[in-house]
Formats: structure tokens, C-alpha cells, sequence
């Protein structure tokens, strides 16, 4: 940043009224930073507003990639309860045909010897 500061400052204020939270963000430290270290470098109220709204878009498309991610994660690792139903491992304990097959050897009946 400092670096861009000292060749084209404008370059900076550009990045921030034409990317968007993916590409460009300035943090409320560094806009402080730029306030003490660069005074002649102008910060308006739009120019804070812009940053803190790149911000905002960046943290909303982050939860949303999260979200989306851990949602399909869900529909693609959905437990089945169908080889071992009736047994006592899977309709009182909860154990999911994957856990019986890994955890008992496909045996539900050796529940009892979970510790």
C-alpha cells in the first residue's frame, strides 16, 4: 500500500470506487495508518463509507461461500438408516449404517462393546 501511496495515490482511491470486497479491501487500520503516515492523502467520508462497504461485501460473500459449502457438504455426506434398522445400535443408539459397518464391522450387535 505504501508503495502505491508514494507513485499514484489516485490509483488507490480508483481500487476502492471500482472493485469490489473480492478484489480490493482497506481495513480500518490501514486507513488509520494512511491517516498518520500519508496527511496530504485525503480521506473523505465516501472514501471511509466505500471501504467499509467493500468490507461488508467481502464478509458477506465469505459466509455465503461458507454456507453454500458446508450445505453441500450436508447433502453429499447424508447418513443412511436403512441395512440395520430394527437393530438396537442404530434405532435407539443412532449409529448410522456407515458407523456399524466402521465402527462394529458391519455387526450391530457388538455395540456393547463401545467404551
Amino acid at each position: 500500500m505504501a508503495d502505491v501511496l508514494d507513485i499514484n495515490p489516485s490509483y488507490v482511491e480508483w481500487c476502492v470506487y471500482q472493485c469490489d470486497g473480492r478484489h480490493f479491501i482497506i481495513s480500518d487500520e490501514v486507513i488509520e495508518q494512511i491517516k498518520t503516515v500519508y496527511p496530504d492523502f485525503k480521506i473523505s467520508s465516501d472514501f471511509e463509507y466505500a471501504c467499509e462497504q467493500r468490507q461488508a461485501d467481502f464478509d458477506d460473500e465469505i459466509y455465503d461461500e461458507v454456507e453454500i459449502g458446508a450445505r453441500d457438504y450436508i447433502y453429499s455426506n447424508q447418513d443412511t438408516f436403512g441395512r440395520y434398522a430394527g437393530s438396537y445400535a442404530q434405532d435407539e443408539m443412532g449409529y448410522s449404517d456407515d458407523d456399524i459397518d466402521t465402527i462394529f464391522d458391519g455387526d450391530p450387535s457388538a455395540y456393547w462393546n463401545i467404551d
